[in-house]
């Protein structure tokens, strides 16, 4: 597999927020989100076994996974066996993907899937028919996550979320238009959507990097 980096730090997006974890960040994008906070991931990486990733991973004293990127799912025919071997470790396991692969495999097999939505500020866009069947089948352990940087974003956020109406929905203010946040918090207070608004933590503590 094409491996970014492996690190360990807390979460520092969504509702696991907090929580200590061992990051796998795989390399590779399918898509170019114009406030994209990991850029160097979109490079090749560095080609990694199975085997290797394990051995990384079970150096730190954690029983929790999450794996991002890039887009992890860009290599799901890896990534199925190396949720296998975490698993059979007794690991739990995060996936973080982008809205535009759906795999029904990979989805069954781990513990919390973190869907992030795309806005229109990101310059990109999700599948909405992805986010639908994963609503669909998968809503049980699937935060739906949006990053909102101004009124556009939020309309659009607002749309799928009342159109979906998934059971776990965090609105995140984008860290370089965060001035935005308190109006984001009034809107959502207004529309009275059952949605979380938190901020990108790792950002308030040590800068750019996701995860801290």
């Amino acid at each position: 597999m094409k491996i970014s980096e492996i690190f360990y730090s807390i979460e520092g997006e969504g509702i696991e927020i907090g929580r200590p974890e061992i990051f796998i960040r795989l390399a590779g994008c399918n898509l170019k989100c114009i406030w994209c906070d990991t850029k160097y991931a979109l490079q090749n990486g560095k080609e990694m076994s199975d085997k290797e990733i394990v051995e990384e991973v079970r150096k730190y004293p954690c029983k929790s996974v999450s794996i991002t990127g890039g887009e992890p799912l860009l290599q799901k025919k890896e990534l199925v066996e190396l949720v296998k071997q975490l698993k059979s470790l007794g690991y739990w396991i995060q996936i973080n993907t982008n809205g535009t692969i759906f795999d029904k495999g990979i989805f069954s097999s781990v513990d919390l899937i973190s869907m992030d939505c795309k806005c229109p500020s990101s310059g990109m866009k999700s599948d909405f028919d992805v986010l639908e069947k994963t609503k669909k089948l998968f809503d049980f352990k699937t935060q739906f996550k949006f990053i909102i940087s101004n009124d556009e974003d939020y309309n659009y956020a607002k749309k799928v979320v009342l159109s979906l109406n998934p059971s776990h929905v965090v609105f995140q203010p984008e860290w370089s238009s965060r001035e935005f946040a308190g109006k984001l918090v009034n809107l959502v207070k207004s529309d009275c959507l059952s949605v979380r608004v938190i901020l990108q933590q790792q950002k308030v503590i040590c800068g750019e990097r996701r995860g801290v």
